[in-house]
């Protein structure tokens, strides 16, 4: 484990024994009750060491606990000072963040950026992990999450949104040539669809059409949590896609898929960076996370 976030788990573990509690630590510094514990037992797992005795209305200090207690504040506060001197040149700020982040937004908005960002900071390295599944910034093993989704629930996470991720609905000639016509939100129901299933439910589409709004629902073809496998589906005349349409700009230039541009996106999604709530945040974390909270300007 770096240092960076052993000084995180010393400051933890201090405010914890400083507030008597895990819910007021939570509130002072910002991070749920249940975050606060899992980087406690984080610590003692490091030090191979029980710190705390808890019970249901105190906490007490084991032996170890004590002498971790008495040294935690200089530790950590040092340890931050010493990072914040040696990283305030751009050049020198070092370490590994790790980054979950869909295909979508992966492929198409991050990629172009990773070796710009590599020049800018040569010493600070990037494990991305592409995944459509849903990934807890709070409980897992992660600094930064991008999510593209139609709007967030509650949450104590750090959240920035970054862009708009507009759908279109389209497909290719060869589908449209032979497929009924769609002319009207309701001549959309007759159609085969080609649906992401990574989102909540309901399967169906919400659309515009001029001042008409509502939802469709046509004929399940092929449903998939990856929306490069429905606009391969698309190219070669499977069915109707609505899609995130900076996957598909190459299509539509090249004529492999048409915009059925009568049709809106009425719920369009947003791209959010989120991050765990942290008193302390690492350089390499904030370096990162100012960067790519760029992407969407």
């Amino acid at each position: 484990m770096g240092s960076e976030k052993l000084s995180d788990l010393l400051l933890i573990f201090r405010a914890v024994v400083d507030a008597d509690s895990f819910s007021a630590a939570g509130r002072e510094l910002n991070m749920s009750p249940a975050w606060v514990a899992k980087q406690v037992t984080r610590l003692e797992a490091i030090l191979d060491s029980a710190l705390l005795i808890r019970s249901t209305r105190s906490l007490r200090l084991t032996d170890a606990g004590q002498e971790c207690y008495r040294t935690a504040g200089n530790v950590a506060d040092e340890l931050t000072a010493l990072k914040n001197k040696i990283h305030s040149d751009a050049k020198l700020v070092s370490g590994t963040v790790r980054i979950n982040v869909p295909s979508i937004v992966a492929i198409d908005i991050l990629a172009p950026h990773l070796a710009a960002f590599q020049v800018k900071y040569p010493k600070l390295s990037l494990d991305v992990v592409v995944s459509e599944r849903f990934v807890d910034v709070l409980n897992e093993d992660v600094d930064i999450v991008f999510r593209a989704v139609r709007s967030l629930s509650d949450s104590t996470a750090i959240v920035r949104q970054v862009a708009d991720l507009p759908r279109i609905l389209c497909a290719s000639t060869d589908y449209l040539r032979t497929a009924p016509p769609i002319d009207t939100l309701a001549d959309v129901q007759a159609h085969k669809a080609l649906m992401f299933s990574g989102l909540q439910k309901p399967m169906m589409w919400f659309l515009r059409q001029g001042e008409n709004e509502g939802w469709a629902e046509p004929q399940i073809a092929l449903q998939a949590n990856n929306s490069f496998v429905l606009k391969r589906a698309a190219v070669d005349g499977a069915g109707l896609a609505f899609l995130p349409k900076v996957i598909v700009e190459a299509e539509l230039r090249t004529g492999q898929l048409i915009h059925l541009n009568q049709f809106e996106d009425a719920a369009p999604l947003t791209l959010f960076l989120l991050r765990a709530p942290q008193r302390h945040l690492p350089i390499r974390v904030q370096t990162a996370w100012n960067y790519f909270a760029r992407l969407g300007k």
